[in-house]
């Protein structure tokens, strides 16, 4: 009988463990609403909003569009690094929750990722931004 009790008794913790351990921490960032209300875009500072990371070779594309059109010269671009750049990462993140959840049920934030401050339109891939791109320095 003793024997059954100790056995018990394991299970017991050990599916407590199990728990707690497998419960994500909450917090107050998670809540996008708390996200959104921290975040003010400024449309005359910048007309874009660059999100690139380092290494990305989609971001290399950009990167390589923009300086052989001399783009920086025609339009203000904010660039802003985000797999190093934890601020970055999380402005990213509220811009994306704010103005464009569909990028986030599309597969997810990504770099590249571009914001139209004026129009408060997310861009996201090389390709598309290169075209937003084109238009504006035409």
């Amino acid at each position: 009988m003793k024997k059954i009790i100790y056995i018990f008794i394991i299970v017991v913790l050990l599916f407590g463990f199990y728990k707690l351990l497998s419960t994500p921490p909450k917090s107050s960032d998670s809540n996008p609403e708390n996200i959104e209300a921290q975040i003010e875009v400024d449309s005359t500072d910048t007309d874009l909003i660059f999100y690139w990371g380092d290494g990305c070779p989609h971001c290399e594309n950009v990167e390589e569009f923009m300086t052989t059109n001399n783009v920086d010269q025609k339009i203000k671009i904010d660039k802003k690094e985000v797999y190093k750049n934890i601020n970055n990462q999380e402005e990213l993140k509220a811009i994306a929750n704010q103005y464009c959840p569909e990028v986030i049920t599309n597969g997810g934030i990504g770099v590249p990722l571009a914001f139209d401050v004026q129009n408060k339109v997310c861009l996201s891939g090389d390709t598309p931004i290169i075209d937003f791109l084109k238009q504006k320095i035409q």
